[in-house]
């Protein structure tokens, strides 16, 4: 049974102060380390050349850098502690028997396999997996960046690299106890109403219908897993989730994207953990799981061939 917000940070106040203390004391090494490194450079490089103003602007650069290198070193530990400690916690209180996993993250073969995106990554990453089971439903969900690279050539015949998200969020997907024939995927409200190898489905529910644009291989399956009942469901996750997902239905599983910008389950080494981040992040897991039952996946209307 899941803990309430109160319970849990109750329980874990005592290992919050163990992540403070860590957290000042690693925050002193690295800024004592890192004003080290960028004294030593900068007195090395200006002592071999002194006048020359470009050099000293290099200089300068690479004291900082090496400066955020040994802070940032010390933030990485800062946040490793707050997940194995206290992340880990957050899920095993709202999902108990689930897998947290700091370093692991949906594939990007799942990622190009869910048919949520028609482009295919050129830089993918993920993190913080949760796999688990609610009821009946296994689950799985972690965060995704998966981004697209452009090239621009200006009039001089400069070429310029840049980068442009495909999607950064949580890719949700969970069992939904079904093989479909076809493959269902409900997108956000288009002005292009026209997607090559798929129907449009236009379904008699305006809120639903003001929230996603259906597109199936199979119109009639289409129909029957978006039921009156699950359109309401899904307007109402929607709402919850604040906006902007979309949902496949692909060999047996629903697969649910939702955008967030915010990099969660990481700690500052500038700044105290706080009980409303925590809060944050308690909110967070808790209504990705809670997708399970709004969505009413546990009723098993349907039976698996």
């Amino acid at each position: 049974m899941a803990e309430s917000f109160d319970t849990l940070y109750n329980r874990l106040e005592p290992v919050l102060e163990q992540l403070e203390e860590r957290r000042r004391t690693l925050k002193s090494q690295g800024v004592r380390n890192g004003l080290i490194a960028a004294a030593t450079i900068g007195a090395v490089g200006l002592a071999l050349i002194p006048t020359i103003k470009t050099f000293s602007l290099i200089i300068f650069v690479a004291a900082v850098f090496a400066f955020l290198i040994f802070v940032g070193s010390k933030s990485a530990e800062v946040t490793a502690f707050y997940k194995k400690h206290i992340v880990s916690q957050v899920v095993d209180g709202l999902l108990p028997d689930a897998v947290y996993r700091p370093e692991w993250g949906v594939s990007e073969q799942l990622f190009c396999h869910c048919g949520l995106f028609s482009t295919v990554p050129d830089r993918y990453s993920s993190e913080d997996g949760v796999i688990g089971r609610v009821g009946k439903t296994d689950l799985r969900f972690s965060e995704v960046h998966a981004e697209e690279r452009h090239v621009s050539v200006d009039s001089k015949g400069r070429r310029r690299e840049y980068w442009t998200d495909i999607f950064n969020g949580f890719l949700f997907e969970a069992d939904f106890h079904k093989e479909f024939r076809g493959h269902t995927v409900l997108y956000r409200d288009a002005l292009i109403k026209f997607r090559l190898g798929e129907r449009r489905v236009k379904l008699e529910n305006e809120a639903f219908e003001r929230c996603f644009d259906v597109y199936s291989t199979d119109e009639v399956e289409a129909r029957y897993i978006l039921s009156p009942s699950m359109m309401e469901r899904l307007v109402a996750l929607n709402d919850r989730l604040n906006g902007g997902i979309t949902l496949s239905f692909y060999q047996s599983k629903v697969y649910i994207a939702l955008p967030d910008s915010t990099n969660h389950f990481e700690a500052s080494i500038w700044k105290r953990m706080t009980r409303e981040k925590i809060e944050e992040e308690f909110r967070t897991v808790h209504d990705l799981i809670g997708i399970v039952d709004v969505l009413n996946l546990n009723t098993r209307i349907w039976t698996k061939e």
